[in-house]
């Protein structure tokens, strides 16, 4: 009898393109939706999908918010040349992403890869992913310490981290707490003294951010779904990560919100069995009712929580505000290997610096400086142009003795002549005046958001 040598698929990714309520007026209809922003001249997705690329993995569920779909839908249909086996699934404008997941179930057939679209990191996929392989746990989600911004546009909009409590016991990197600051009084910090008990040696972090990297077991998309019929779970990081969390210590928990029940299916499931080595007699379930809710104790939670502190010195950003925006994109195109001056056509006295990159097809007039900067394509330049640590979309038109500082401009915008700019961001297709003078501005047509 032959047998198959096929090699099981072990993992399925699952890369969220929200609408970047951050990166207003970058995400405006008039422009590009999030997920294909540009950085370094790339489409923001360009770069988890090559992180996907690299991990071996081979089927990818994109899950695009409805605005800006068919642009995405487009890009990753006639542009996107990977190996990678992309569908798109497309959900309403404000559903949350715990929510988007539960509309994919029936597409989620093993254990699971979760992560955004404006997550952007060095880091080696095989060192996240073995970690997973190794411990086994319910999921394990990566954590990193950001690191400074250097100066550039901040954005009125941006948005403002959650600062959260993350507890990681320092023996075996076990993710056992998780809280963040708007549920709590950041001067009345405690823990529960039989949580110390069990792990005595945690490191506790409010510096540590969300990634929003994680790996899942396959089962828990059945908790997401059971659950989110009972009451709200929209968000991965503020509802589904913390129950799993909970579920380590707290067994009333764990069994009311099915936990434990999808915990032991799947085992069933795999092992062919009924019953599980770690499930209570009827006596002690009666005795383990008898203990106060929510009480840490002696039961032995099948659940496991992992986490992944990204090691010192490996880059790591969400660009999901203008300052990470900014910030990501004067990262990447210091350190891109692409050509900076593709086919570009600059005048004579023209000065480009080799710490900035310029699209194809573009034109730069006469005496013209560009230092800092990425440029896209089919952008304008006149003469006598000032361009310093900027981001300039494709299809922009700036006009002679134009001085732009620490701004973004976004695709078919227009600066007319003479006009100076500074930390500003300008809308797509909007026409700024000329002569016109502007700091920490957002320049746009005006639309409710």
């Amino acid at each position: 009898m032959p047998i198959s040598l096929r090699k099981k698929k072990e993992f399925i990714a699952v890369v969220l393109a929200g609408y970047g309520n951050g990166l207003y007026p970058l995400t405006e209809d008039s422009n590009m939706p999030k997920a294909l922003l540009p950085i370094a001249n790339q489409p923001m997705i360009s770069y988890p999908l090559a992180w996907l690329e690299s991990s071996g993995v081979t089927d990818v569920i994109v899950l695009s918010v409805s605005s800006g779909s068919k642009k995405l839908g487009h890009y990753l249909d006639r542009v996107y040349e990977g190996p990678l086996n992309i569908s798109l699934e497309v959900v309403d404008d404000n559903t949350g992403t715990a929510e988007a997941l539960t509309q994919i179930k029936d597409k989620i057939t093993t254990d699971f890869i979760v992560m955004s679209c404006d997550m952007l990191t060095d880091l080696i996929p095989h060192q996240f992913l073995d970690t997973h392989r190794s411990a086994g746990p319910a999921v394990t989600a990566m954590f990193f310490e950001p690191s400074k911004a250097e100066g550039g546009p901040s954005g009125s909009s941006k948005a403002r981290e959650v600062v959260q409590y993350v507890g990681v016991d320092a023996c075996n990197s076990q993710l056992v707490y998780l809280n963040n600051s708007e549920q709590m009084d950041p001067d009345d910090f405690s823990l529960r003294i039989s949580l110390l008990e069990k792990h005595p040696v945690m490191n506790m972090s409010r510096l540590l951010l969300d990634g929003h990297l994680y790996v899942f077991k396959r089962w828990v998309i059945d908790v997401i779904s059971e659950v989110a019929q009972k009451r709200t779970l929209a968000s991965i990081k503020a509802h589904v990560l913390p129950l799993l969390v909970k579920s380590q210590h707290h067994r009333s928990l764990a069994e009311q919100e099915g936990v434990i029940k999808a915990y032991e299916a799947s085992q069933d499931h795999n092992l062919g069995t009924t019953k599980l080595a770690y499930s209570l007699s009827t006596t002690q379930l009666s005795e383990e009712k008898k203990k106060p809710a929510g009480r840490v104790d002696e039961w032995k939670s099948p659940i496991k929580c992992q986490a992944f502190v990204l090691p010192t010195g490996i880059y790591c950003r969400r660009a999901n505000s203008i300052a990470n925006y900014y910030e990501a994109n004067r990262y990447f195109t210091k350190t891109t290997d692409k050509v900076r001056n593709p086919g570009a056509s600059t005048q004579v006295q023209t000065q480009v610096g080799a710490d900035s990159l310029i699209g194809a097809d573009t034109k730069i007039g006469e005496r013209s400086s560009i230092k800092k900067s990425t440029i896209g394509s089919h952008v304008t330049i006149g003469k006598n142009v000032k361009i310093v640590s900027s981001i300039v979309m494709d299809h922009a038109v700036i006009e002679d003795g134009v001085r732009l500082e620490g701004c973004i401009l976004c695709s078919t915008s227009k600066v007319c002549e003479k006009s100076s700019l500074k930390d500003c961001e300008v809308g797509g297709n909007f026409r700024v005046e000329k002569e016109t003078t502007a700091r920490n501005e957002q320049l746009v047509d005006f639309q409710e958001q």
